[in-house]
């Protein structure tokens, strides 16, 4: 049976909080580049051409800015308690990783990391979750993590 089959028992999913999509970034450069060189270009009419370059430093910094600003903009964490197996779906800057672990050998750390994230420990490596939800709810929902886990192990 594939897993994809397989209800979940319970599912989190934690997404960064962006205000634009990648679309709206580059929608928003285009206008800003247009409005940058009209002015540039009333400058340049009136020979006073050290504008130009000045403008172009501007487009190619906000570029740069905007470009590391859309790579973060779809980031994710999606975790997934299914019978027996969790699945934890992270997203950064395009790049995606699914993690599957027996939900039997799940070891969740009691206390939460110096960085305040969720440690979880799997066959001697650790994963860190919790990235996108707010400090201050980590240790919630380390706890209902906790509580899904044992009734998943239960279950079976």
């Amino acid at each position: 049976m594939s897993n994809h089959l397989v209800t979940p028992l319970h599912q989190w999913i934690f997404k960064k909080n962006c205000s634009f999509t990648p679309r709206q970034v580059l929608l928003f450069y285009i206008a800003q580049a247009t409005f940058s060189l009209l002015v540039a270009g009333f400058f340049l009419l009136q020979g006073v051409w050290i504008v130009l370059p000045f403008t172009f430093l501007e487009l190619i910094v906000l570029a740069f800015a905007l470009l590391i600003y859309a790579r973060h903009a779809t980031d994710f964490e999606v975790i997934t308690l299914k019978k027996g197996q969790l699945e934890i779906e992270i997203s950064n800057a395009g790049k995606n990783q699914l993690i599957v672990l027996n939900s039997s050998w799940v070891q969740l750390s009691t206390m939460l990391t110096d960085k305040k994230m969720i440690r979880i420990g799997y066959q001697g490596k650790t994963i860190e979750v919790g990235k996108f939800l707010h400090a201050s709810l980590r240790q919630d929902f380390l706890r209902e993590l906790q509580r899904y886990l044992r009734l998943s192990t239960s279950s079976n």
